[in-house]
């Protein structure tokens, strides 16, 4: 069995790191939307899952339960999507990085 190439391990690696920096950046830029109550109240996240805006109708503010209820389905469904939004930019930025399984194997250790 081939031994890997550290120097080009380390590079990969470095590489990587560097890409995840940027994606951090760029996740704190990137929008995501839920909304609840047929949009009488609505949830803005970034992709780093902060909380950027909260409106909610004025009309149903003499309700407080259902405000609650709302600003949580709101906010849970901005997160979601933020959270997706996340993931699909950090596996763009992860392709044809090293498979951590992978490097396991050549050690003797996992599967």
């Amino acid at each position: 069995m081939a031994m890997p190439n550290f120097s080009d391990m380390m590079k990969q690696l470095k590489d990587a790191g560097a890409k995840m920096q940027d994606v951090q950046k760029q996740l704190e830029k990137l929008v995501s939307e839920g909304e609840a109550g047929g949009g009488m109240v609505k949830a803005k996240v970034n992709g780093r899952q902060k909380l950027l805006e909260l409106t909610i109708d004025p009309e149903i503010m003499d309700d407080v339960d259902m405000v609650q209820d709302l600003v949580v389905a709101a906010v849970n469904k901005a997160l979601e999507a933020s959270a997706q939004l996340a993931q699909n930019e950090i596996q763009k930025a992860a392709g044809g990085m090293i498979n951590p399984a992978d490097l396991m194997k050549h050690f003797g250790q996992g599967e």
